[in-house]
């Protein structure tokens, strides 16, 4: 391979090590919050919310780029792409082949942020039912 797929592999491969490490924290942290205090799962809520809220912004901008991909990709179809490796335009096939690394990093980021929020509704619902317990 070259070295640009090479980089682009080893770029990927830690953000998805960076996925499966949170996957594992979330995990642990949700793993060990019912033997926690009731302020500490509202803690944890607030910091999740805050993580949340700080990174909405980028994670707008990767779904938008998603979409944005998703409606490029639908414009080039097998022939024009066939065609242009048949006349060998390397500046066509270079932009099509950004444009594909750009989506999987999006693609990436959308799934950390997705962890996220999946995180802040799980200490969310684990904190309305500590609530509920409480009441009784």
């Amino acid at each position: 391979m070259s070295e640009r797929v090479d980089k682009f592999c080893d770029g990927l491969k830690v953000r998805l090590n960076a996925i499966e490490g949170r996957v594992e924290s979330v995990k642990t942290n949700v793993q060990s919050l019912p033997a926690k205090a009731d302020k500490a799962v509202h803690d944890k809520l607030e910091q999740a919310r805050a993580k949340v809220l700080e990174q909405k912004a980028k994670a707008e901008k990767a779904r938008d780029d998603l979409k944005k991909w998703g409606m490029e990709k639908k414009a080039e179809t097998e022939a024009a792409v066939r065609e242009w490796k048949a006349k060998r335009e390397a500046k066509k096939l270079n932009a099509r082949a950004e444009r594909a690394e750009a989506y999987a990093e999006a693609a990436i980021s959308v799934a950390m942020a997705s962890l996220d929020e999946a995180e802040e509704a799980i200490l969310d619902a684990l904190a309305a039912r500590s609530d509920a317990e409480g009441a009784k």
